[in-house]
Formats: structure tokens, sequence, C-alpha cells
């Protein structure tokens, strides 16, 4: 099971799943409507989400990401999203998952440019209808420190 498995016919229906995806959270000065990528995921309580902002607990359920959602996206009213290379998909029967890095910049609603490079990993399940859906998705984002010696990790 390669990545981009070109003899998989999966990885096409998942890679236009994913280009649906990164269009919804690349809304430019849209209105941001969750309703828009919900078809996209898995809506119940087993549904986790780890982001780039805050909670570091992450969200565990698809009502507790509700919340979480609206509190980070409400801050901008600007937002594109776009890929730093192609995305890496692998399937194993009815579970998929996916990587890549990103870039996601735009404006506060403040007026103040913002830029953010991070990763996203999406875990994909199939349901019994035949759609896939995000049962986990995880966005981190690399951040530096500076030891006392100066060595930065």
């Amino acid at each position: 099971m390669p990545a981009n498995d070109p003899n998989d016919p999966e990885i096409a229906v998942l890679r236009g799943l994913l280009e649906d995806y990164r269009r919804q959270y690349d809304i430019g000065g849209g209105a941001l409507d969750r309703s828009t990528v919900e078809h996209l995921y898995k809506m119940d309580d087993d549904f986790t989400a780890y982001d780039i902002a805050p909670p570091l607990e992450g969200y565990i359920g698809w009502d507790a990401y509700a919340v979480g959602w609206y509190k980070v996206l409400e801050k901008y009213s600007e937002i594109r999203f776009t890929f730093r290379e192609e995305p890496r998909i692998f399937r194993k029967g009815g579970v998929a998952w996916m990587s890549v890095s990103a870039d996601w910049y735009g404006k506060s609603k403040g007026g103040d440019d913002f830029a953010k490079q991070f990763r996203t990993t999406l875990v994909w399940v199939r349901g019994p209808d035949g759609h896939w859906r995000i049962t986990h998705e995880h966005g981190s984002s690399p951040r530096t420190f500076a030891l006392a010696g100066g060595e930065v990790v």
C-alpha cells in the first residue's frame, strides 16, 4: 500500500474529497459557514480533532468541535489555505489517512495579516453508505524553542 497508489481507484476519490476540504477552508473574505464542510465529517461522539489552536486536549466528539470550530474561525475576516506539496494518501480497506503541510493565511477581523505554516493529518472511514468521512483531524504547527545554550530545537 504505497502512498498515492495509482492502482487504487479510491485514491482518486479521496484526493477529490481532500480538495473539497481544502477549498472549503480557503474562503477568502466569504462568510464562515461550517455547514459547507459538514458532509466531509463523521459527526458523532467518536470524532476527534486536534487543532493548531487550544485546547491542548483537543475536541472529543462532534458537538465539542462545533463549539471550538467557530471560536477559532470567527477571529478572521479572510482565510486562504494552500497545500505546500502533494498530499500523501494511504488506504487499507475502509480506512484511509492522508497528510500534507500547508499554509494558512489571511486577515484577522481587526485587519492584521496572519500566516501560519502547519501540518494536517486526516483519518477517513468509509461508512455503510459507501461515503468517506473524516473521523479524526489533526493540525499542528512546528514551533521552535531556544535552549539556554543557544541551540534551537
